[in-house]
């Protein structure tokens, strides 16, 4: 008896000691998984695409050079770790992630925010501003590659721009928010050049949603081409070739007249018969993209210098030139869409694009409203490269890379008064903005780590502003023909909470070209 007693006690002990030792693997796994919440995202992302880019300056220009592997990219513990903390300004409506999609570019409209994905996973989302962040749809050709999207400010109309992993197919598409992942049109492009992909600078909608344009490249001719739709059946209605690289397009309002941005080259062509209404030479070529007002009569050409044309009756002339030692204007630039206002976010490249300042100008008067300086320190360039405006210049938004340790944010809005009115901190880097027309809402589109970092994943976040008194703003310092401002060293950038968003009298409307009527 006592024999058997000994065995069934060794029994029970080797029970209990099994039943411990499964208690103490599972809570060692739980503390693992606590210590690093992401490890199935990341294991999801280490086998897919990933990406990285930089800006080189060549005295054309400023140019992205991007390289494509599978390096494992920081995880979001360490990128926590590496943020600054910035006081919130604006209210987070709903932020969507994305584990191995970079959104590359966003576009929002009354009702909804549209976003064009990158990499393993590229496709088009639909999100609704009244919603938690969850696309009501999705769709893409290929799964994987580059996109581009626009929408129209005053309709329900997208354009959504798509080639493949190769960028030896190109796909251009029509929805609107009820299309449910179902193109109402397609067309496939009889020409790609994987040097030049899919990109939201490449396709543009109308504000009245009738026309869609999009410019591509053709890697055996070497020319470019611009197609213009009929937005709601997909109708060709023009096609116009040259061989000057056709890097963006912007259309006005009613889609009659197209802003081409052509290498170093700003062209304006009339959509109804291809022919050119104005064309003038900006100060540099590459990471550009020329905004332009609704009516058409106002634009804006970046580059080494930041120049402001307006259409006086009769032709264009220019009405603001701005330059400045050392800065990039090319990247991030925008015009109001009543003309009122531009401005433009100049990158320092002499220090590794880890200083710049946003400059805003009064176009009727030729004036500058005022500038905000940034800086700030690491390795990672900081590089300027989206803006946005609402209606009347009241609400302007700038994106950029931004530091390593986040020492601005990487999407910033000022009002008119070029005071800080509300901003984005993304994880990683920002890639694209854009403001709704009535200025209550700004959304911006990131990767998950800095850009120059190999790395995927991607963040779309809403954010709502709040209203207040406009202060009057005092013009500064007039940009006559050739001002250049000096370069003074500043503090890095503190935000504060001083919100304005009340819109402000609409100006005298200005005459615009009027191109002949369609057949």
């Amino acid at each position: 008896m006592k024999k058997k007693h000994t065995a069934q006690a060794g029994f029970c002990n080797l029970r209990i000691i099994t039943a411990l030792f499964s208690v103490v693997v599972l809570a060692f796994l739980a503390l693992l998984a606590a210590t690093n919440p992401s490890t199935r995202g990341e294991t999801i992302r280490a086998a897919g695409v990933t990406r990285r880019a930089f800006m080189r300056v060549t005295p054309q220009g400023v140019f992205q050079s991007t390289d494509i592997g599978n390096s494992k990219g920081t995880s979001p513990a360490a990128k926590g770790a590496q943020r600054r903390m910035l006081v919130p300004l604006g209210n987070t409506v709903w932020q969507y992630d994305d584990a191995t999609a970079i959104a590359d570019g966003v576009s929002i409209d009354a009702n909804n925010v549209w976003g064009a994905w990158t990499l393993s996973g590229a496709r088009l989302t639909m999100q609704a501003i009244t919603g938690n962040g969850t696309p009501a749809w999705s769709f893409s050709s290929f799964g994987s590659g580059n996109s581009g999207v626009a929408a129209a400010k005053g309709a329900d109309r997208s354009g959504f721009m798509e080639s493949n992993a190769a960028g030896d197919d190109f796909l251009q598409h029509g929805f609107t928010s009820s299309s449910n992942g179902t193109p109402d049109w397609s067309f496939p492009y009889p020409v790609s050049d994987p040097n030049l992909p899919a990109s939201s600078r490449k396709v543009a909608t109308s504000r009245d949603g009738s026309t869609i344009a999009a410019v591509v490249s053709d890697s055996v001719t070497q020319n470019s081409t611009l197609y213009v739709f009929d937005g709601n059946t997909g109708t060709i209605t023009l096609m116009w070739t040259d061989p000057l690289r056709m890097d963006g397009v912007a259309l006005t309002d009613d889609g009659s007249i197209a802003l081409v941005t052509q290498d170093n080259k700003a062209t304006l062509v009339d959509t109804s018969n291809g022919n050119i209404v104005f064309s003038v030479t900006g100060s540099g070529a590459g990471n550009i993209f020329y905004p332009i007002s609704g009516d058409g009569s106002v634009f804006a050409v970046g580059g080494f210098s930041f120049d402001v044309y307006a259409f006086n009756g009769t032709t264009y002339t220019q009405v603001i030139h701005f330059t400045r030692a050392n800065f990039w204007f090319g990247g991030a630039s925008t015009v109001s869409h009543d003309g009122s206002t531009v401005g433009t976010f100049g990158g320092n490249y002499t220090d590794g694009w880890l200083s710049g300042e946003v400059y805003l100008f009064d176009v009727a008067s030729g004036n500058m409203l005022g500038s905000y300086p940034v800086s700030g320190t690491g390795i990672y360039q900081g590089t300027p490269i989206g803006a946005g405006s609402n209606d009347n210049g009241t609400v302007m938004a700038f994106a950029s890379w931004g530091t390593e340790f986040h020492d601005w944010p990487e999407v910033m809005m000022f009002n008119r008064s070029v005071q800080l009115i509300g901003q984005i901190d993304f994880p990683g880097s920002a890639f694209s903005v854009d403001v709704r027309a009535d200025g209550q809402y700004v959304v911006g589109g990131a990767k998950a780590v800095h850009a120059n970092q190999f790395g995927d994943g991607g963040r779309i976040e809403l954010i709502q502003l709040q209203a207040s008194p406009t202060p009057t703003p005092t013009p500064t310092a007039t940009a006559t023909a050739t001002p250049t401002a000096t370069a003074t060293p500043t503090a890095t950038a503190t935000p504060t909470a001083t919100a304005a968003l009340t819109p402000r009298p609409t100006p005298t409307p200005r005459s615009r070209p009027t191109p002949p009527q369609r057949p």
